[in-house]
């Protein structure tokens, strides 16, 4: 099937722009393939798509979130109208039968997701779904944690301890240090975050 360009960082993907990605890279980075495959249900597959590891990263917190919400249901025991369940088949088979509206289809995902009233029969619906999706929706793991050489962790409380002491000088300095050994260090709310370049 034709897809529309795939975009990196908003500009054209080439190889003499050196911004080509493999699945590979993403595995390095910790990340599921099955990830790529969430973010591409967020365009239709006649428009641009734009790749970056923001976006990957939300899209890997989507599908944990989507397997959490299955389990849930698979662990409930409330009752569900039939005509509640049809109405969910019907939405989600209209928008796979107009052109593989993808974006639409998720949307109807994550209401049977959302549902408040808990059920297996939300779990297998879920399952019945996840036949055209084939984002393995039963799997519990997401997104690995990276794992880091010694090195670099020493590298990492370092700059810890220097940002602490407010010494910013060193600890940009440290940050520099990461670059040079293929580390990315974002300050983020939730703390330091390390990604593999």
């Amino acid at each position: 099937m034709h897809c529309e360009f795939l975009l990196i960082d908003g500009g054209k993907m080439s190889k003499s722009l050196g911004n080509t990605y493999l699945v590979q890279d993403i595995i390095d980075k910790g990340y599921e393939p099955l990830a790529f495959k969430m973010m591409c249900f967020t365009a239709h597959y006649r428009n641009k798509l734009n790749f970056t590891w923001d976006a990957l990263e939300s899209s890997q917190n989507s599908l944990n979130r989507l397997r959490e919400g299955y389990k849930k249901h698979s662990e409930g025991n409330e009752k569900i109208d039939d005509s509640i369940i049809e109405e969910y088949k019907n939405r989600f088979l209209e928008a796979i039968n107009d052109d593989l509206n993808m974006p639409v289809a998720m949307s109807v995902i994550w209401d049977v997701v959302k549902n408040p009233n808990k059920s297996k029969r939300l779990a297998e619906l879920l399952l019945d779904f996840d036949k055209v999706l084939g984002i393995d929706i039963q799997k519990s793991e997401g997104k690995k944690e990276l794992e880091l050489p010694q090195e670099i962790k020493t590298l990492i409380e370092q700059r810890k301890k220097a940002r602490e002491n407010k010494d910013w000088t060193l600890s940009d300095k440290i940050r520099d240090e990461l670059k040079e050994k293929g580390y990315i260090v974002k300050d983020t709310k939730e703390g330091m975050k390390i990604e593999k370049i």
